[in-house]
C-alpha cells in the first residue's frame, strides 16, 4: 500500500495548513519566474566564458600535469653535497628557468592549444559572426592562463626563499649545499670574493628573472589563428606579482645574507696577526732594515723569522671552513700571504747574496794587494823597511782580521747554498777565496826571502855611498879655501854666484847625511857623524854674506840715486844702508886672518859709509808730503829754483851741495809731513763713504717705502765729524781748511736731513694704521685731511728718493 501510493500525495492532504511565503511561492505551479531563469541560463551559457567544456580541460591540464612544475628546480640543490660557486649556482638556477620556460613553451601551451583546437572543431568555441564574443573568450583563456603562470612564479618563488632562508619547519641541516665564497688579498685588505653584496644582488635578481621568464607566453588565439590581429591588446602572456610580494621575498634574502656575514667576517679577524704582511708594513720593515747594512747574522735570523712565518700560514691555517651559508675558501688568501713572506724572504736572501759575492770580492783583492805587496821588489832601503814593517803588520794583525771574516763568508756560504743556487762564476770566486788564504803562507816566505837578499844588497850599496860622501865633502873644504884668494870687486858676481852653488851642495850634503843616518838606524847602525860638513858651512857662510851684501847694496845704490826720485821710500833707505853697515862691520872682524876677503869688506864698508851721508838730505827731498809751495820756501832758501821735474834723480840734488840748508829743510820737510798725514786722513774718510748705502725697503702693502738699517750710517757721520772738528784744530790744516770746511759742512747737513727724516718717518709709521681705518676718518675729518696732506708728500719724496 506504500509503495502504491502516489508520493506527490499525502496524508494530510485534506489539512489545509498556512505556508510561508517563500514556501508558498513553491506551491505556485507553474512558476512564474521560469522563462526568465530559463533565460539566464540560456544568457550563462553563451556568454561565461569560465564555464566552457575547453576552459575545464586548460585547468585540468595544468593540475594533472604541471602542478608540479617549478622555475628553479629545488630538489636539485637538496641533493648536491659540494657547496656551490655563486657563478655555479646563478648558472643553474639560469638553467633551471630556461628548462620550465620551454617546458611552458614546448609542452603544455601546445597541449592548451590542442584543446582549445578539438573546443573548435566540437563548435565549443562561440561563433565568428561575434568578435566581441570571441575577443571576451580569449581573454578568459589568457586570464586563466595567467592565473596558473601567476602561481607558478609564487609558488617558484617562496621555493627560492625557503631555499635560501631556511624555514623554521625544515628538518635539513641546510636547505642548500652551501656556497663557495674565498679570501684574496687584494694590496693592502683582505676582501671577500664574492662580497656579500654581490651575492644579494644575484639572489635577489633571481625573482626579476623569474617573472621575465614566463613573460614570454603567448596567448593562444595568436596560434590558432595565423591571421589574428589585435592593435589594442598584447599577444603575450603578462602575469603580475605585486611588489610587496617581490619586495618580502627580498627582504627575506637581503636579512639571511647580511645574517650569515657575521661569521666570515669575524672568521676574517683570525688573519689580524698577519696586519703586518697585509698592509706592506713587513715589507717597509725590511727596506729600512736592509738599508742599514745588517750583518750576515742578523740576516739569517731575519730569514728564518720569515720562513718560519711563511710555514706557520701555509700548514696551519684552515684552508677550507664552512661557516654557516658560506663555505670559505682561504687558499689564494694563504697563498698570497706566503707568497709575500716568500718575497720578503726572497729580499734577503738576495741581500745577503749580493754582500756575500761582494765580501768574496774584497777579500780576493785584499788576498791580492797583499801578495802583491809582500812579492814586491823595493827599490831603495826606505821602500825596504816600509815594505817589511808593512808586511809584519798585514802578517800578525791584519791577516787575524781577514781569517775571521773568511769564517763569516764560510758561514754564509753554508746558508746560501740551501737557498740560492750558484752559477759557475759565483763557485769560482768562492774557491778563489779560499785558495788565496791557502796560498798566503807560501806567500809570506817568499816575501821573507825578498827582504834578506835586499837588505844584504842595500847595507852593501849604502857602505859604498858613505865613502863617496866622505870624498865629496874633502872636495867642498878645498872649493871654501879658493875663497880666500878672491879679493877683486869687480869680480863679485862671480864670487857670490859660486858661493851660492858651493852653498846648495852642502845643504844638499845635509839631507843626505839624514839619509844615511836613517837607513843606519833602519838597519840597527850606530848613525855616523860628519863633523866636516858643518865646518865647511861656518867656512863658507862670511864670504857668502859678504858676497851678497856687496851685489845687494851696489843694486840699491843705483836705484836709490839713478833712479826717480819720488819713487825712492827714504825710511826704507835709513833702514837698508844702516842693516849694510852693520853687517859689514861684523864681517870685518870675522876676516882678520883672509886678507882679500877683509880689503874688499872695507871697500864695501866704505862705500857704504860715503852714502851714509846723504840720508838726511834724501829724507827731505824724498819726502811724499812735498808739495810745490814747500819746493818754492825751499827755492827761497837756496836762492834759485829747487822744484824736481818727473825724471829727477837723487843724484841731481846731492851734485847741488845743499847739506848747509839741511836745518833750514827739515822745518819744511816737517811740516809737510803734517799736512800730508791730514790730507791722507781726509781722503780716507772721503773713501769710506763710497761703499755706504741707505737702504730703502717696501712698507708692508702701504705702496710707499721707508728708510732702513740706518745704525751703520749714524755711526761713521758721528766719527767722521769728530775726526774733522780735531783736525781742524791741528795747526797744519791752513791749506787744506777751506776743502775741510766745505767736508764738515756736508757731513754736519746729512746729519741734520737724517735726524729730521728719521722723525718724520717715525710720526708717519705710528699715524699711518691710525688714519687707515675709516672709523678715525669719519670721527676726526679735519685731521684726517692735514694727514693725507703730509702722507701724500712723504710718499712723492719717497718715491723720488727710490727712483
Amino acid at each position: 500500500d506504500f509503495v502504491l501510493k502516489d508520493p506527490r500525495k499525502k496524508d494530510d492532504d485534506g489539512k489545509i495548513t498556512e505556508l510561508p511565503p517563500h514556501r508558498a511561492e513553491i506551491e505556485v505551479l507553474p512558476k512564474p519566474w521560469r522563462r526568465s531563469f530559463l533565460s539566464a541560463c540560456s544568457y550563462i551559457r553563451d556568454h561565461l566564458n569560465a564555464m566552457n567544456p575547453m576552459m575545464l580541460a586548460v585547468l585540468d591540464l595544468w593540475h594533472s600535469t604541471f602542478k608540479k612544475l617549478r622555475l628553479v628546480d629545488i630538489e636539485e640543490f637538496h641533493n648536491r653535497q659540494d657547496a656551490l660557486e655563486l657563478s655555479e649556482f646563478q648558472n643553474i638556477v639560469i638553467k633551471h628557468m630556461e628548462s620550465a620556460k620551454e617546458t611552458l613553451l614546448k609542452t603544455w601551451f601546445p597541449e592548451v592549444q590542442n584543446i582549445y583546437y578539438r573546443g573548435n572543431k566540437k563548435k565549443q568555441l562561440p561563433t565568428g559572426k561575434s568578435s566581441a564574443k570571441l575577443d571576451s573568450f580569449f581573454n578568459c583563456a589568457a586570464t586563466l592562463m595567467t592565473l596558473q603562470l601567476q602561481g607558478l612564479i609564487l609558488v617558484s618563488m617562496q621555493d627560492f626563499t625557503d631555499l635560501i632562508a631556511q624555514p623554521p619547519e625544515s628538518t635539513r641541516a641546510f636547505e642548500h649545499p652551501g656556497f663557495i665564497m674565498r679570501l684574496v688579498l687584494d694590496k693592502k685588505t683582505i676582501k671577500f670574493t664574492p662580497d656579500f653584496n654581490d651575492y644579494i644582488d644575484i639572489l635577489i635578481n633571481v625573482y626579476e628573472i623569474m617573472i621575465k621568464t614566463v613573460s614570454f607566453v603567448p596567448r593562444v588565439e595568436t596560434k590558432l589563428y595565423s591571421q589574428w590581429e589585435s592593435k589594442s591588446k598584447p599577444t603575450t602572456l603578462k602575469p603580475i606579482i605585486l611588489n610587496e610580494i617581490i619586495d618580502t621575498h627580498k627582504e627575506k634574502i637581503r636579512e639571511v645574507v647580511l645574517r650569515e656575514s657575521v661569521a666570515p667576517t669575524e672568521h676574517l679577524k683570525m688573519y689580524d696577526k698577519y696586519q703586518f704582511l697585509i698592509t706592506g708594513k713587513a715589507e717597509r720593515d725590511i727596506d729600512e732594515f736592509l738599508f742599514q747594512n745588517q750583518n750576515y747574522e742578523k740576516l739569517i735570523e731575519e730569514i728564518r723569522k720569515y720562513q718560519k712565518l711563511g710555514e706557520e700560514i701555509q700548514y696551519t691555517s684552515r684552508k677550507t671552513v664552512r661557516l654557516g651559508m658560506f663555505e670559505m675558501h682561504c687558499e689564494e688568501l694563504i697563498k698570497s700571504l706566503v707568497k709575500r713572506a716568500d718575497v720578503i724572504c726572497g729580499k734577503l736572501i738576495a741581500k745577503m747574496f749580493r754582500d756575500h759575492q761582494e765580501v768574496n770580492t774584497m777579500l780576493c783583492d785584499e788576498f791580492e794587494k797583499i801578495a802583491e805587496k809582500a812579492l814586491s821588489t823595493p827599490l831603495n832601503t826606505a821602500e825596504l823597511m816600509e815594505m817589511k814593517a808593512h808586511v809584519q803588520k798585514l802578517e800578525t794583525t791584519d791577516m787575524l782580521e781577514l781569517r775571521q771574516r773568511l769564517v763569516d763568508s764560510k758561514n754564509c756560504l753554508a746558508f746560501l747554498i740551501e737557498c740560492v743556487n750558484f752559477s759557475p762564476a759565483d763557485i769560482k770566486l768562492n774557491n778563489s777565496v779560499f785558495q788565496w788564504y791557502a796560498r798566503m803562507g807560501e806567500i809570506f816566505d817568499e816575501h821573507r826571502k825578498i827582504i834578506k837578499d835586499k837588505t844584504e844588497q842595500y847595507q852593501e850599496a849604502l857602505k859604498f855611498r858613505c865613502e863617496r860622501f866622505v870624498e865629496e865633502l874633502e872636495s867642498y873644504a878645498k872649493q871654501v879655501e879658493e875663497f880666500h884668494t878672491f879679493g877683486d870687486l869687480l869680480d863679485v858676481q862671480r864670487y857670490l854666484k859660486k858661493a851660492q852653488v858651493l852653498n846648495g851642495k852642502l845643504d844638499a850634503a845635509a839631507d843626505k847625511i839624514e839619509q844615511f843616518n836613517a837607513e843606519e838606524e833602519a838597519f840597527g847602525w850606530v848613525p855616523s857623524v860628519y863633523p866636516q860638513r858643518k865646518k865647511i858651512q861656518d867656512g863658507l857662510n862670511p864670504y857668502l854674506r859678504l858676497y851678497e851684501t856687496a851685489v845687494e847694496f851696489s843694486t840699491k845704490h843705483r836705484g836709490w840715486t839713478e833712479g826717480p826720485y819720488h819713487k825712492v821710500n827714504p825710511d826704507q833707505v835709513e833702514a837698508d844702508v844702516g842693516n849694510y853697515w852693520r853687517g859689514l862691520y861684523k864681517l870685518e872682524k870675522v876676516f882678520h886672518d883672509s886678507p882679500n876677503a877683509l880689503a874688499m869688506t872695507k871697500k864695501v864698508q866704505s862705500m857704504v859709509e860715503e852714502f851714509k851721508q846723504y840720508i838726511p838730505l834724501i829724507q827731505v827731498i824724498c819726502n811724499p808730503g812735498l808739495r810745490p809751495r814747500h819746493w818754492e820756501a825751499m827755492s827761497t832758501i837756496v836762492g834759485y829754483p829747487l822744484l824736481p821735474s818727473d825724471d829727477s834723480t837723487v843724484f841731481s840734488f846731492i851734485d847741488m851741495n845743499l847739506e848747509p840748508f839741511l836745518d833750514r829743510f827739515e822745518g819744511i820737510s816737517e811740516a809737510a809731513s803734517k799736512e800730508y798725514s791730514l790730507e791722507k786722513a781726509m781722503d780716507k774718510m772721503m773713501t769710506e763713504w763710497d761703499s755706504m748705502e741707505f737702504v730703502i725697503l717696501p712698507y708692508r702693502e702701504s705702496g710707499t717705502y721707508i728708510l732702513s738699517s740706518v745704525d751703520d750710517i749714524q755711526m761713521l757721520l758721528d766719527d767722521h765729524i769728530i775726526k774733522t772738528q780735531t783736525m781742524r784744530g791741528s795747526p797744519f790744516i791752513k791749506p787744506y781748511e777751506k776743502q775741510m770746511r766745505e767736508w764738515e759742512g756736508k757731513l754736519l747737513l746729512l746729519q741734520e736731513i737724517l735726524d729730521e727724516w728719521l722723525k718724520v718717518q717715525a710720526t708717519w709709521l705710528y699715524l699711518e694704521p691710525i688714519f687707515s681705518s675709516p672709523d678715525i676718518m669719519s670721527q676726526m675729518p679735519e685731521e684726517g685731511r692735514r694727514f693725507k696732506a703730509v702722507d701724500k708728500t712723504w710718499r712723492d719724496v719717497m718715491k723720488t728718493v727710490v727712483q
